[in-house]
């Protein structure tokens, strides 16, 4: 085994750096927007105070001065919706550059692993991602959600569905041949900064509304239309006000007679019947209205852009073409949402109960939810799916050192990685490590002393398996893996309310993992087992004959796997001792020096063959300021023990 400590490359430096240009740049548009957004708000409101004092001379004035001060205010109140025109055009430049700079500023808090800061950052809408279950099988102990997790580390996904796409590739292997192919659309993703960034920029100008009532107003899509149901009603919205202007046209200036009111008590009956439906369904659809002005310049983004890779050519025509091109539907029903949420003002308000609009309104949402409606979840989880391989693509553009995972892999029964690295890890502080994991028969045995690395060289492995599974890069020089299902026990915790000790919290968890490599998978896939200090919360000899047995079994199995244990004589057994690749970590201690005089512990996180053979848990008790209580004499291990 050996080990190397990558520094970050030239390349990561030049991504901090570009990303650091970009905010930069954009923040500068923002705040120059921003400047004449005040500007213009100071001389709309002057403009609106002096038309309105032009406005009051013409009433006190008379004869040419009185036209003279009509015509001031006339042109005031011009130059005035030329102002309200500008100022939209300024506070659309200030909001889009503010979305672009903080695009770029949470890349480069994504860089240095600033997850406190990064959490503060996204909007609170993307914050949230789908929580796995809590008997996962590797979700809690790898930190693949969270503030500092992998899907933090990730790029950002503006949609709940992209978000839970994502989620299904993180917690779960997919298909076969899922993972390569995704891989082959993230690497054509993974240039295209501009791109990627304007598409979640587009997803946030809409706010928070973009990321509420999208499940209602697809239901709402794909729901039978009610107004198309009732043809009477749609025929008598449209005969019924072409007869009251007629009848009312006919009385006023043939004295005809008050024929009108057939027409009006008809019309008043089908106002009565269509607003409950018409206010339900408008209801529904309004809640849309945000989402789809956000997925509109994502799809219509995506349309402009040709791509070289299947999958995402796939994924552009499952978007549709030309006439038939989602973004073209999108922008009907837009202007059509626009028009209902446009219903409570008074302009719409005194007319619809006259020309009947709301009928007319249902029929054209119905329409197009009849022409387009069954199509509109296929396009959100096409946009989404898009969104969810943008974010690996962002991973790997942010990370040029690292790689992908070998296609064919020579080595098809284990896992070998040259230079892994804790892919959650800022790159200054990484050390890299080469590890082989199995074959089937064989297991990892990770040994070494406290604080020395042992569970993250176990997250290591975990995690950038996930990451091969799920299509993305890996934090390794090399990597190469068969298809594995990944079962951790790591972090285990007691319950007072279930009545379950931590002994019996761990043995229940290992048992799964046990069960999971016994099952038999469609797929063919091994299981690959990490498991950190096994049974720790009972006494040694116990755990020592437990932890032995449970080995046994996942070998087995046919699993392949790592254990990282205190117990040097863990494997002394005939048939564990055989089947034992062993490594380990190992620290120095230095005499203590300064005004405590407390010994130094120092640790360089390489990985070396071989059984550890040194311990600190004393020394970390001396280094903490409790060495001189924590033993008496006689209770100190011999040279003999050690």
């Amino acid at each position: 085994m050996q080990a190397e400590e990558v520094r970050p490359s030239e390349g990561g430096s030049q991504v901090r750096e570009g990303y650091r240009g970009r905010w930069e740049v954009h923040e500068a548009e923002r705040a120059a927007a921003a400047a004449d957004s005040r500007r213009l708000s100071n001389l709309r409101a002057a403009t609106f105070l002096a038309a309105g004092a032009a406005m009051v001379a013409w009433d006190i004035l008379s004869g040419a001065a009185a036209t003279a001060a009509l015509a001031i205010a006339g042109i005031l109140m011009t130059v005035f919706v030329v102002q309200v025109v500008r100022h939209r055009r300024v506070r659309r430049t200030e909001r889009w550059a503010g979305a672009l700079a903080a695009v770029a500023h949470e890349g480069l808090l994504r860089c240095d692993r600033r997850w406190a800061d990064l959490d503060a950052a996204l909007p609170a809408a993307e914050r949230a991602f789908p929580e796995p279950a809590p008997d996962h099988p590797y979700a809690r102990d790898l930190d693949v959600t969270g503030k500092a997790s992998l899907a933090r580390l990730l790029g950002p996904v503006t949609s709940h569905r992209g978000r839970d796409i994502l989620a299904s590739w993180l917690l779960g292997p997919g298909p076969a041949g899922s993972a390569v192919r995704r891989r082959l659309a993230v690497r054509e993703l993974a240039p295209l900064e501009e791109l990627r960034a304007a598409y979640t920029a587009h997803g946030r100008l809409e706010g928070p509304d973009a990321l509420r009532g999208f499940g209602v107003f697809l239901a709402w899509a794909e729901d039978e239309p009610w107004f198309l149901e009732r043809p009477w009603l749609v025929w008598s919205a449209r005969v019924l006000p072409v007869l009251l202007l007629v009848t009312v046209l006919a009385d006023l200036f043939a004295g005809a007679g008050p024929w009108w009111l057939l027409p009006a008590l008809g019309q008043v009956e089908i106002f009565r019947r269509a607003s409950p439906a018409a206010a339900a369904s408008f209801g529904r659809a309004e809640l849309g209205a945000a989402p789809a002005r956000s997925l509109l310049p994502q799809v219509r983004l995506l349309d402009t852009t040709e791509w070289a890779d299947p999958h995402l050519r796939s994924i552009r025509t499952r978007l549709g073409e030309g006439e038939d091109a989602a973004h073209r539907h999108l922008e009907r029903v837009v202007r059509l949402l626009d028009t209902a949420e446009s219903r409570r003002n008074l302009f719409y308000a005194s007319l619809a109960p006259v020309l009947l609009l709301d009928v007319h309104l249902g029929v054209a949402l119905d329409r197009w939810r009849r022409a387009h409606g069954a199509a509109v979840r296929d396009w959100v989880d096409a946009a989404g799916e898009w969104e969810a391989v943008s974010a690996l693509a962002v991973l790997t553009h942010d990370h040029p050192d690292w790689t992908f995972p070998a296609e064919h892999p020579q080595t098809g029964d284990r896992l070998v990685a040259r230079a892994l690295g804790h892919p959650l890890l800022p790159p200054e502080r990484c050390v890299r490590n080469d590890v082989e994991v199995g074959p089937p028969g064989t297991f990892l045995l990770v040994t070494g002393s406290n604080m020395s690395g042992k569970s993250t060289l176990l997250r290591a492995i975990g995690l950038n398996a996930v990451l091969a599974a799920a299509g993305g890069p890996v934090c390794a020089a090399a990597f190469s893996a068969p298809p594995v299902r990944v079962w951790t026990s790591m972090r285990i915790d007691d319950s007072l309310a279930e009545g379950v000790s931590l002994f019996m919290a761990e043995l229940l968890r290992i048992r799964s993992v046990v069960d999971a490599a016994l099952a038999a998978d469609p797929e063919g896939r091994p299981v690959l087992y990490l498991l950190d200090e096994m049974l720790h919360g009972t006494n040694t000899a116990e755990r020592r004959v437990a932890a032995r047995g449970i080995i046994r079994h996942l070998l087995g199995a046919g699993a392949i796997g790592a254990v990282s244990t205190h117990d040097l004589t863990l494997a002394e057994s005939r048939a564990l001792h055989e089947a034992a690749s062993p490594v380990h970590f190992r620290e120095e201690i230095a005499s203590g020096r300064g005004p405590d005089e407390r010994a130094r512990i120092t640790f360089d996180y390489r990985l070396r063959p071989g059984i550890a053979t040194t311990r600190n848990a004393l020394k970390l008790l001396e280094a903490v300021g409790l060495g001189a209580l924590s033993a008496e004499p006689d209770d100190l291990p011999t040279e003999g023990a050690r």
